[in-house]
């Protein structure tokens, strides 16, 4: 994976919208146009977000995960990425196999409910796979279940947004990808309000050369966020592993309670998963 760019080149223009309110923003120079933030459920829609390490990860437009059967469908190429696992396709069976450390969960076909579990035991994924849009989407527990380094959990926040928590397993190790690890933790010194924004919706474009990204956020601290103080992060995340970090700064107004926000952005190449984070700046 190539290292992570560190500058905020290639950053286009930002556009943030309040429901109810035109704002007015300057963030890394670029000008500021608003952006309208549908209720409705469309695509991009993230019904519920991964998280772990401090920060969301997200799939964007048709990338992103959907419920069948109440169970959580994720694209099973990014979704390996982003959990820092390799993903072998055979062309023989038409099938993939997902492998980190020395578990894997293989012959993972469209349409096809068993999958192998460490190159021996064949189980149930309880729900077939199955293609849309040319994406392969798997459920998500069966996944990590089998690869045995993670624990996961529903996590819901203060207004019952839905998040999959995951982390590593007690006594297992588990290194995260280097587009992770450019997210060092927030520094408490300068720090109010770690992750007041929850990310409901990304959407890409292509435009040009370049590829946008549009993001919905909901503020979901619980409190009013005070003009200019707050913070945005993104590392967008290519299929080659190319990493583009990007700093972005919050609505020069107040940002009532439960407000959706909308941001663009600007990258070189096509995303396959987004990390994100926010927070609240102290007073200086």
């Amino acid at each position: 994976m190539n290292h992570i760019k560190e500058s905020l080149q290639r950053l286009g223009k930002i556009r943030a919208y309040v429901i109810g309110l035109l704002v007015i923003m300057f963030a890394a120079g670029s000008a500021v146009t608003p952006t309208s933030v549908s209720a409705a459920v469309q695509l991009g829609t993230q019904v519920m977000p991964l998280s772990y390490g401090g920060y969301y990860v997200l799939f964007p437009g048709k990338l992103a995960p959907y419920f069948k059967s109440g169970k959580l469908m994720v694209p099973i190429r990014a979704f390996s990425s982003a959990i820092g696992a390799d993903l072998l396709y055979d062309a023989l069976t038409n099938s993939v196999t997902v492998s980190l450390l020395d578990r894997s969960v293989g012959k993972i076909k469209a349409g096809q409910l068993e999958a192998e579990f460490n190159g021996e035991t064949e189980d149930s994924l309880g729900i077939a796979p199955e293609i849309k849009d040319g994406i392969l989407f798997v459920p998500a527990s069966p996944i990590l279940e089998g690869l045995k380094t993670f624990r996961w959990e529903t996590q819901f926040n203060n207004v019952n947004k839905l998040t999959l928590g995951i982390g590593a397993r007690k006594g297992e190790e588990w290194a995260k990808p280097e587009a992770d690890r450019a997210l060092t933790p927030y520094p408490v010194e300068t720090t109010a309000h770690p992750y007041p924004l929850y990310p409901f919706k990304l959407t890409q474009a292509q435009s040009g050369k370049e590829f946008r990204l549009t993001l919905g956020v909901q503020n979901t601290s619980g409190f009013v966020i005070p003009k200019g103080n707050a913070e945005l992060e993104l590392v967008s995340v290519d299929r080659k592993g190319n990493s583009y970090y990007q700093t972005l700064k919050g609505p020069d107004v107040l940002t009532s309670k439960a407000a959706l926000l909308s941001f663009s952005v600007s990258i070189p190449t096509e995303a396959e998963y987004v990390i994100f984070r926010s927070r609240t700046l102290r007073a200086e």
